[in-house]
Order: structure tokens, then C-alpha cells, then sequence
């Protein structure tokens, strides 16, 4: 719109501005940094924190993510079987020298123990030594250190004729039934030589009067362990 002043001059169209008004230059201020303020928060430039990832750029290598830390189970050494050391097997006893047939000779006349028969009631005599079996004598454990003499021969047992105690009391040989004047110690002497003792009377078996010949009874005497009254078993 043209205006004139007063002398007729004609001015131009005055153009519309800005407002001047402070009040509203405050206002439009404050407006437009909201509106700012709005368009940065969307577009995630203000605020802080559930932003989304950047994306990875293509053929870049992405860093695996860290796995969480496995607990540490400590591993059991387990200890090595014990060897077992094999238990020895116990060693034979070795046999009682004084068992199993035996021919008794005499220390003192060197002659064995020997019948004058072969029937029940033969008596014991003094014989040269030939090893058969008339002068073969089993030895048989019967106690803890008792043993019976039984004739390889005739099968029958050494014995002190009637159970008897008596010093000179002959030896024979009898059924055997095993009571005490069929029992017998064989006593060691030390010298591989025994004294052959009677259970029931406790005396040896010696050859009587301490003679050497063939023939001669053998009897029980008190034990003092004489020639006489040994006998090398073989």
C-alpha cells in the first residue's frame, strides 16, 4: 500500500516485519528450542540410553561376544590301585623222619630188632639186619608225640607182654588194640639215635643184660639211655 506525506510524495508499500515486541521475540525463542529440542530427542541425538546397537558393516570382522566364565570343577586324581602283593603259600612241612617204616638198629650190638615167629606172641629178639619186612617196623602217630610200631610182616603191634611194669618185662608182638603197653615215645638223644619208651611203664626197650648177641630177647628197663637202649631208626 503506497503513502503520501504531506508535500505529495509518494513512498512505497512499507513492508511487514518481524515483531518488535521483546515479549514476543522471548516467546518465539522459547518455541523454536522446544521444537529443536523435540526433533533431536527423536532422533536420538539428546537422552542417553536404550539406543539401539550401531549395524555391524558388511565383511568386517565382528568380535565374538566374551562367554560367560565356566565355573572351575577341579578334576579327582585317582589314586592308583595298591598292588597286591601275593601271599606266599606256606611251605611244606617237611615229614617226621621218625614215621613210615623203620628198621630199629641197635647202637650197642649193631643188630636189628627183629621175632623169634611170625604168630600173635612172637617175641622181640635181637636179629642180623636184612631189611625185610619181619624187621620192618611202621611208625603211626596215635598222640601228640605218641606213636604205635606195627610189623610190616605179621601186621601186628609191639607190646609189653601182660600190660606189665616190671623191669625185665618182655616185648612181643600182639593184636593190636591200642592201649597204653602198644604206645611208644621215640625220645631223640641228640645223637640221631632214640630211646624207645613205653607209655605205660615209662621204661625203654632195651636188650636185656646189655648183650650183643643174635638172638637175645629184647625187654623194658628203667631209661638211662645206655647202648643198649638206643636204636638208629633206618
Amino acid at each position: 500500500m503506497s503513502e503520501t506525506d504531506g508535500s505529495g510524495t509518494v513512498y512505497g508499500t512499507r513492508r511487514s516485519g518481524p515483531p518488535r515486541d521483546p515479549v514476543l521475540l522471548v516467546a518465539a525463542a522459547v518455541g523454536l528450542a522446544g521444537v529443536l529440542a523435540g526433533v533431536l530427542f527423536a532422533t536420538g541425538l539428546l537422552g542417553g540410553g536404550d539406543d539401539p546397537p550401531p549395524t555391524p558393516v558388511a565383511g568386517s570382522p565382528t568380535s565374538a561376544a566374551p562367554s560367560p566364565s565356566e565355573s572351575f570343577t577341579p578334576q579327582t586324581v585317582e589314586s592308583p590301585e595298591p598292588t597286591s602283593t601275593p601271599t606266599p603259600s606256606p611251605t611244606p612241612a617237611e615229614p617226621d623222619p621218625n614215621t613210615g617204616p623203620k628198621v630199629l638198629r641197635g647202637v650197642g650190638s649193631g643188630l636189628c630188632l627183629g621175632l623169634d615167629g611170625d604168630g600173635e606172641r612172637a617175641v622181640a629178639k635181637l636179629a642180623g639186619c636184612t631189611g625185610g619186612p619181619e624187621q620192618q617196623w611202621v611208625v603211626n602217630p596215635f598222640g601228640p608225640d605218641t606213636v604205635t610200631l606195627t610189623n610190616g610182616a605179621h601186621n601186628q603191634c609191639l607190646d609189653v607182654e601182660g600190660r606189665s611194669g616190671d623191669d625185665g618185662a618182655r616185648l612181643q608182638q600182639f593184636g593190636c588194640h591200642g592201649e597204653d603197653n602198644q604206645q611208644w615215645r621215640l625220645q631223640p638223644t641228640g645223637d640221631g639215635t632214640v630211646l624207645v619208651v613205653a607209655v605205660h611203664s615209662g621204661k625203654c626197650a632195651q636188650v636185656r643184660d646189655g648183650g650183643g648177641e643174635a638172638g637175645t630177647d629184647v625187654v623194658q628197663a628203667p631209661c638211662d639211655g645206655n647202648p643198649a637202649q638206643r636204636w638208629a631208626p633206618q
